[in-house]
């Protein structure tokens, strides 16, 4: 398959291709990153995506799975990745580089690129198939490299392989050694030309002995593999547009390893956010004996391209049925066994990843929620926000499941207009509620499966609750209180800028109602802020909190934004019937460490006390900044009136306030016990978050006895 990127064609998408992408891929691997794939039967969980990159081809030896991608850098290079265990990926390499070649210039190009891999092993050696581009003012060729180990480094044969020219692209190499006949055969070919050719190799894999008259299989483009199970011959390959939903993997039967084909069908296709896979190859498991696909993929893609950005390889489990065909590939996304980043467990006192979106991606983990089912399974979400992501178009949030108290998470679903929402639990059912966008109208749905499938608000009648307008909010509490559910929310209708547009206002609806039922909902009258409050220092208020009072009233305690410390919050006043709100400024401001950023609120029947947990700026750091934009200490605080409130313990703290962060909790009391997920910006041995706001991953954590923790039980602050 092409490159994403090539100079000649499109020299804008290349510049930007360097600047923002390659600086974040190089050394990504430099670390033994891991990532969780579970071989389990039900073949979820694989972790995916496993790595950037893209076409890679799997080779599996001596119980050692290996891939080699499109992947380098500047795309001069090549490198194999290891696993023992596909869960954790060690990097070789540079297995082969392109100076190392004398013949790469005899084209008259000055720049290259390297691509689509293929790897063979015979007779105690290991050959490496590789095209070289760019094909758009000379042909393409392949070349071949020998070495006496998968990890390289291959060696150069001095030669081109095969060139291209006459209608046909010498591109996506494949080699194929046939288990009855022992005869090795060489597959290339495709994309403009769309022709497959194949030669039988000679003994020494690195020149041909003949060309076999093939025909070309219906629905082909590139990207050919071959496979043998149970007799039957597989040659599966790329079908479509590389930049586009249309690539997707198609197949054909045969007899022998050079047909005649007999076409089956498409096995791998886009669906609504993973699109084009393709460019694959074929394994088996060397644990399970499960064949497994390994691929390419575009993440979070709503659209039908063309996309820009780098692709993701990818790996699922591949099924057959009674007669030997392929079933159609199911994607996953996810982790299985989400702990696997031990070295960030380690920091963060024992966290669990449950999800991580690489600063690179474009893509950033924000909204964390966190709910129990009625089953004792725990819920988490996350959003997506960041300059690949649709938060202004229709957002993409993602719902994970623990069925073992937060051990482990798998994914459970991953939903389309969804932003800024909260879980909770209501009346044996789970239910999103947040907006279908950023600055969106407000949605919920409900899930009655644990949180598999989901209702779809389409209109009023099914979880549309404003139709018209523009809304705000973070995943804020759900509150039962005599008989009705409480829900702060803002207005952005206030204004056009940050802050200034947000207005506080409060949803409710009685308890026993159709909650997807706009019209049983009651919304308060929204205030606007002044920016005179507060001494002229008051920037902004938002995230609000449904709080019950301890005289049994209803408050909106919201995240105030000001120039520095202390940090305040300010303490709304909802009349009971929940239709008006109210805010005295000389009595409304309270001093609330943390109240710079989102923080909920909780009262423990246990302790008569209110808890909270806060991403406070401790005192060394108070210079540093405005308190809203210092987020790299996250601290349980406590209050007896919501009004005079003290820091109980720091629970987690990072010395750099740049690129670390600890924010947006959502948690829950159980029993001793506070449970937390966190949208966390995090070292993770790809260059780490792009800054402290931006998160990187979404950690699952553990409090144990919170009521008697003290500032003596912190974590260390260096």
């Amino acid at each position: 398959m092409k490159l994403m990127c090539v100079a000649v064609k499109a020299p804008d998408e290349c510049a930007r291709w360097k600047w923002q992408v390659r600086p974040r891929w190089f050394g990504v691997f430099v670390l033994a990153v891991v990532y969780a794939v579970s071989l389990s039967s039900n073949g979820a969980g694989f972790g995916n995506p496993i790595m950037r990159g893209a076409d890679p081809h799997a080779l599996v030896q001596n119980g050692v799975v290996w891939v080699y991608p499109t992947w380098g850098r500047g795309g001069q290079q090549f490198y194999a990745f290891s696993s023992t265990n596909l869960q954790s990926w060690e990097r070789h390499g540079p297995v082969l580089d392109f100076k190392d070649i004398r013949w790469i210039k005899d084209d008259g190009q000055n720049y290259h690129q390297a691509w689509a891999p293929g790897v063979a092993t015979k007779n105690g050696r290991y050959y490496f198939y590789y095209s070289v581009g760019p094909q758009s003012e000379t042909p393409s060729r392949i070349g071949v490299a020998a070495g006496t180990s998968p990890a390289g480094p291959f060696v150069d044969s001095g030669r081109p392989l095969l060139t291209g020219g006459n209608g046909f692209e010498a591109i996506d190499p494949m080699v194929f050694t046939d288990p009855k006949s022992g005869k090795s055969y060489f597959y290339a070919g495709g994309s403009a030309g769309a022709k497959l050719r194949v030669f039988e190799l000679s003994e020494d894999m690195v020149s041909f002995a003949r060309e076999v008259q093939v025909e070309t299989p219906p629905q082909f483009t590139e990207g050919v593999f071959m496979h043998f199970r149970e007799g039957k011959y597989y040659l599966s390959y790329s079908h479509g547009g590389w930049r586009d939903a249309s690539y997707s993997v198609h197949y054909a039967l045969a007899d022998s390893p050079i047909g005649p084909w007999r076409y089956q069908g498409a096995i791998l296709t886009s669906d609504a956010t993973r699109k084009g896979p393709g460019h694959h190859s074929f394994i088996q498991s060397p644990d399970s004996g499960d064949w497994l696909i390994v691929y390419h993929r575009w993440e979070n893609k709503a659209d039908s391209g063309p996309y820009t950005g780098s692709r993701q390889v990818c790996i699922d489990r591949v099924d057959y049925d009674s007669e030997g065909g392929i079933k159609p590939v199911v994607m996953t996304s996810g982790m299985a066994a989400s702990n696997q980043w031990s070295a960030v467990s380690d920091q963060l006192k024992g966290a669990v990843v449950i999800d991580h979106s690489p600063s690179a991606s474009g893509l950033y983990i924000g909204s964390p929620s966190l709910t129990v089912w009625t089953n004792g399974d725990y819920l988490a979400s996350h959003d997506f926000f960041g300059p690949k992501s649709k938060e202004f178009e229709r957002a993409t949030s993602v719902v994970f499941r623990s069925p073992d108290r937060g051990e482990t998470w798998k994914p459970a679903a991953r939903l389309l207009g969804v932003f800024w929402n909260n879980l909770f639990t209501h009346a044996g059912a789970v239910y999103l509620m947040g907006t279908d966008k950023h600055h969106g109208h407000i949605v919920i749905r409900r899930s009655t499966d644990g949180g598999a499938t989901w209702t779809e608000p389409v209109d009023t009648a099914t979880g549309l609750l404003t139709p018209a307008g523009e809304y705000h909010t973070a995943p804020m509490p759900v509150v039962e209180h005599r008989g009705r559910l409480w829900r702060a929310f803002e207005d952005a209708m206030g204004g056009t800028k940050w802050g200034e547009r947000y207005r506080a206002g409060m949803l409710s609806v009685p308890a026993n109602a159709d909650l997807l039922n706009a019209t049983n909902w009651v919304i308060s009258n929204f205030l606007p802020r002044n920016p005179e409050w507060l001494d002229g220092k008051f920037g902004a208020w938002l995230e609000g909190n449904a709080v019950v009072t301890r005289d049994g009233g209803i408050v909106n305690v919201l995240r105030v934004e000001t120039p520095d410390c202390p940090e305040k919050a300010a303490i709304v006043q909802v009349n009971p019937d929940g239709r008006a709100a109210s805010f005295d400024p000389s009595a409304g401001f309270v001093d609330f460490p943390g109240g710079a950023k989102k923080f909920s609120i909780r009262f423990d029947d246990t302790s008569g006390r209110y808890w909270s947990l806060t991403t406070i700026v401790p005192e060394r750091h108070q210079k540093a900044g405005r308190p809203g934009g210092i987020r790299n200490t996250l601290a349980l605080v406590s209050s007896q009136d919501l009004r005079n409130w003290e820091t109980r313990c720091v629970l987690l703290y990072h010395p750099d306030i740049a690129r670390h962060g600890f924010q947006y909790p959502d948690w829950r009391f159980e029993g001793k016990d506070i449970i937390a997920v966190v949208r966390t910006a995090f070292d993770d041995g790809l260059g780490g978050a792009r800054n402290n706001h931006d998160a990187n991953f979404l950690t699952f954590h553990r409090w144990r006895n919170f009521r008697s923790l003290t500032m003596k039980d912190s974590v260390n602050l260096p």
